[in-house]
């Protein structure tokens, strides 16, 4: 919060934070990258183990309706001889303890058991109750079902789970038609024991957390490798029960039927209809997690506690000698010796010695501040009378570069020609009189540029000088990657075009066919940077210490005699100090590529951005009004812009512009900013606020181009600001640049 200040220990702790704090994340973005691969790969185990197991089930039952389909066809059947294959039957199930024959004739009666006697009396499960046992309200009584449809279909039938009249447990029902002649004999039927599958789930050797199921195709249990004796026989749990239905595999999460969270995977096989289901508890399921999370919370406790607490100690042996220093500055600007604490802190010592020699200097200095600030007022007085020599100088030069321009597309002869030698005339004479009041002046500022300065996207503006460059053809022997980020800048456009230029140009003479040369703009909190990387002969390390200096030539890399380190990032240098920016190259040596940046300072993103006038791409004629008060600079620009095939009205002052604006409704408005009534400004500011100029293009023709200049004319609506003297091809250049731009 401004006022307040923060101690040291704060920013130290600030340190700790910002370095633990991504290692932090980076270590949650790889445990969990981890666990979701882990979990990945059990639930792929899990599906290749339900279907494994759905597999086996099939095998199971497929044996069994072999034994069923090889007795099935035994002649004994043809003879009638019954008793006789009552016995091939129970042989035939002797390795089967829990499954029994059961012979059918075709009205559903028993015939015989494999388990009984052959003379026992059997039920028929077609005339048997339907009324469900208690114990399983779920489950039918009987095997009437399967009995019943393999009389309908005359083909093999495997049955859901039912109970036996008999023994009163839940059992299978494999059944198959007997054929003689193309026609039902009998119906062949083995029972199988519930019990059987349970015991084969159980055979599986799972984790004790681990619940296997089979279930049949009306939600019942028939095997369940876990409180089997409660489970078979009952349907799913609800949850379950509804994941299951839903499709023929798949995964969900649910409770079972003990309430206990699972996740669980199933598969159906196409064989029996029957799923069989695999589930894993929650919690065995989400250990690994919590594990993996309680060691991350321990560790990050740890290295901050440690972080922090370094921090209280390191900011202690620090502040004292500081704030001993603070109390003695007093005693050291004026000479003092004083000694302090932490001489094994090299800053603090340095920091020692710098304020005795700003003491020193500071006791040097008095008799020099009083003049150094009477000469930065003479300064800016001097800075003055040039912003005002250059408007007046611009004027006339404005005149003179328009005349020349009539001049060279008019036939000699014509009005035009002969009014635009008569506005040389002039102002060749008005120029001559300026020169020689120049010639007046006893000083002059040295060695400063003019910039002139606006705001712009110095993203937009790399882009555009790629694409150029691009469309030139001057880029197709090499890659060029463009990464271009919002940055924006209070800069000469054409001076960090030159930059990009000379960078994108040293990278590509330098980089050999094919390869890739990368151009990144971004911004950082204070500066814009522009980056240059390429992968061409490198930079030595020791011409990297004067590749900046003028004609400077190296061996090898940009230095190399033919032409790099010349004056390229000479300028680049000297334009990027112009700015108040710097410039930087790195290298990895010969053969590794060069990278160079340029940072130059940064400004917010304007809030409102000047309106663009809505045109149309072609080169159309279109109505322009010209308010401009000098008569020489206003009718060249007249019979410039009318020859170029624009229909131009005049106006000598801002009201009159106003007025002549209302009643042609332009297409372009260029304003001289100082006129005799009201300024362009306002001019500007009156246009915009009318709803009929909504498309209008303002353009502000001045003598003024400094920064404040420029920033008033971005305030007042104008979409362009140019200085003069303003040729034609510039202002149409500005007209067309501005016209694509909308």
């Amino acid at each position: 919060m401004e006022g307040e200040h923060v101690r040291l220990r704060t920013y130290l702790g600030a340190i700790v934070l910002a370095a633990v704090i991504p290692l932090l994340t980076f270590a949650v973005v790889i445990i969990r990258q981890d666990l979701v691969e882990r979990q990945d790969l059990l639930d792929r185990g899990m599906h290749d183990t339900a279907r494994a197991l759905s597999l086996a089930i099939d095998g199971e039952v497929k044996a069994s309706l072999a034994v069923l389909e090889t007795l099935a066809s035994s002649p004994l059947l043809d003879r009638a001889e019954l008793e006789t294959f009552h016995a091939l039957a129970q042989r035939a199930m002797q390795g089967r303890k829990r499954a029994n024959l059961n012979l059918f004739d075709l009205s559903g009666a028993a015939l015989l058991n494999s388990s009984r006697p052959f003379d026992s009396a059997l039920p028929n499960p077609l005339a048997s109750s339907r009324t469900a046992d208690s114990r399983y309200p779920d489950v039918p009584l009987g095997g009437a079902d399967p009995v019943r449809k393999v009389l309908e279909s005359g083909r093999p039938v495997i049955s859901d789970l039912w109970i036996s009249l008999v023994t009163g447990e839940p059992r299978i029902a494999l059944g198959v038609p007997v054929m003689r002649d193309g026609r039902l004999r009998y119906v062949l039927e083995m029972a199988i024991d519930a019990e059987e599958f349970t015991r084969f789930l159980s055979e599986q050797k799972l984790p004790p957390s681990s619940v296997l199921a089979i279930v049949d195709r009306s939600g019942v249990v028939i095997a369940r490798s876990s409180n089997a004796a409660d489970r078979v026989g009952q349907p799913l749990a609800p949850g379950l029960a509804r994941q299951i239905a839903a499709s023929d595999s798949g995964s969900g999460i649910g409770d079972s039927s003990e309430g206990m969270g699972m996740y669980h995977v199933f598969a159906r096989s196409g064989f029996t209809g029957w799923k069989t289901s695999l589930g894993v508890s929650m919690a065995t399921l989400l250990a690994p997690q919590k594990r993996a999370l309680a060691i991350l919370a321990g560790g990050a406790t740890l290295a901050l506690i440690l972080g922090l607490g370094a921090a209280v100690v390191i900011a202690r042996r620090v502040t004292r000698p500081i704030a001993q220093l603070a109390r003695s500055a007093g005693a050291i600007s004026q000479g003092e010796r004083v000694d302090v604490d932490g001489r094994e802190v090299r800053e603090l010592q340095d920091l020692h010695r710098a304020l005795a020699a700003a003491g020193d200097a500071a006791r040097q200095s008095a008799v020099e501040r009083e003049r150094r600030r009477a000469a930065e007022e003479a300064n800016r007085h001097k800075d003055e009378f040039l912003a005002m020599l250059s408007h007046e100088l611009r004027s006339p030069l404005a005149a003179m570069t328009n005349a020349t321009y009539v001049l060279r597309v008019s036939e000699p002869g014509t009005p035009p020609a002969r009014e635009a030698r008569d506005v040389l005339d002039r102002q060749t004479r008005h120029m001559a009189k300026l020169i020689d009041e120049l010639l007046d002046i006893s000083r002059l500022s040295v060695g400063k540029a003019d910039l002139a300065l606006e705001t712009f996207d110095l993203a937009q503006a790399t882009t555009d000088l790629v694409a150029d460059w691009r469309a030139s053809g001057r880029l197709e022997r090499h890659q060029v990657v463009l990464n271009a980020e919002r940055a924006w800048v209070d800069a000469d456009r054409v001076r960090i075009g030159q930059i990009v230029s000379n960078l994108l140009d040293n990278s590509l003479k330098f980089t050999p066919d094919g390869g890739i040369v990368r151009v990144d703009v971004r911004a950082d909190e204070t500066h814009a940077v522009i980056t240059v990387t390429d992968a061409g002969q490198g930079v030595a390390a020791n011409d990297l210490g004067r590749v900046f200096d003028l004609f400077a030539q190296g061996d090898q890399g940009l230095a190399r005699p033919r032409g790099g380190m010349g004056i390229g990032l000479a300028l680049v240098k000297r334009i990027a100090q112009m700015h108040g920016g710097t410039v930087e190259i790195a290298s990895e040596g010969p053969g590794r590529g060069t990278v160079v940046t340029v940072r130059v300072p940064a400004v917010p993103e304007p809030a409102q951005q000047p309106v663009a006038a809505s045109f149309r791409r072609d080169t159309g004629r279109q109505r322009v009004l010209l308010i401009e008060d000098n008569n020489d600079t206003r009718q060249m620009l007249n019979a410039a812009l009318t020859t170029i095939g624009h229909e131009v009205r005049e106006a000598a002052d801002g009201a009159a512009g106003l007025a002549a604006a209302a009643a042609i409704r332009p297409d372009v408005a260029l304003i001289d900013i100082g006129l005799p009534d009201i300024d362009g400004y306002e001019v500007a500011r009156r246009l915009r606020a009318a709803k009929a100029n909504e498309n209008l293009l303002l353009i502000a023709l001045t003598g003024y181009g400094q920064p404040e200049d420029r920033d008033r004319s971005r305030q007042a609506g104008f979409d362009a600001h140019l200085t003069k003297p303003i040729g034609v091809e510039r202002l149409k250049q500005a007209m067309a640049s501005l016209r694509n731009a909308s």
